[in-house]
């Protein structure tokens, strides 16, 4: 059975506008993680991702030590349209369970995340800190992104506090998005919501994005739901079972992937 390529990420817009036969080079981390690590040699090919989607299979014409030189086998797919838009609000946890939720959700189709700095959180982001974090998350993303194959690169968007997390979520929804928080205690079920959430998806769908929200190990505190609920929200209970924060999240955009359309 043949093997996939292996993929590799082109971060500016070099895809863009490239055709069959063109070359290109694989430097900076990419170029020197294919080169050093992975061992690339010319004659093998690859499968270059850019950020809106855009994939091709090229062939390694020169290996230096930190990069490589391509030739592209086809032109570049087109940019994948994605609506409505899947998008993960990941309270920070500990145990790098919150890692965990962002590398599965990225495999699962989110095409935004969203640190949040919940009241609850034990682990919190200060600082350098902030920095460091978001910068992580990326590297976690980017890191799926190849291992999955999929097209493009999911944004990771600047960490947020609860108060900035409710004017996203009041902008969000006035633009006709929806906005779904997570909750165990809720008794309106997600798939209650499947007629609404497949128009959604549907041809001719007005809906932008779907954001789900997931708290903390501690869960949300009550002020910060009723804060959200007021912006636009709608709390929603996943399921049955009691799930962890690493594991909640990419549940949900799972079972949005199958209603929305993206799955089957």
């Amino acid at each position: 059975m043949p093997t996939t390529p292996p993929g590799f990420l082109i971060l500016d817009d070099a895809l863009e506008g490239a055709a069959e036969g063109d070359a290109l080079t694989l430097d900076g981390e990419e170029g020197r993680h294919a080169a050093k690590v992975a061992r690339i040699g010319v004659g093998e090919q690859v499968l270059l991702t850019d950020g809106p989607g855009r994939q091709v299979l090229a062939e390694v014409t020169a290996a230096a030590k930190e990069q490589l030189e391509l030739r592209l086998l086809g032109d570049p797919s087109a940019p994948v349209p994605r609506l409505p838009r899947l998008a993960l609000v990941q309270a920070l946890a500990t145990g790098g369970r919150d890692e965990q939720a962002v590398e599965s959700a990225t495999e699962l189709g989110a095409d935004r995340i969203v640190p949040w700095i919940a009241e609850r959180s034990v682990s919190v982001w200060r600082g350098e800190k902030l920095r460091k974090g978001r910068a992580r998350w990326q590297g976690t993303v980017r890191a799926a992104v190849k291992q999955c194959r999929r097209p493009g690169i999911p944004e990771v968007d600047q960490p947020v506090t609860t108060a900035a997390l409710a004017e996203q979520v009041a902008v969000t929804t006035a633009a006709g998005g929806i906005v779904l928080v997570l909750h165990e205690q809720e008794s309106v079920g997600l798939m209650s919501l499947v007629a609404e959430l497949r128009d959604a998806g549907g041809a001719g769908g007005e809906v932008p994005e779907i954001v789900v929200v997931v708290g903390p190990e501690g869960g949300i505190a009550p002020a910060e739901l009723d804060r959200l609920r007021s912006a636009g929200a709608r709390s929603v209970l996943l399921g049955p079972e009691v799930l962890r924060s690493s594991t909640a999240g990419p549940a949900a955009l799972a079972v949005l992937s199958g209603i929305v359309g993206r799955w089957g």
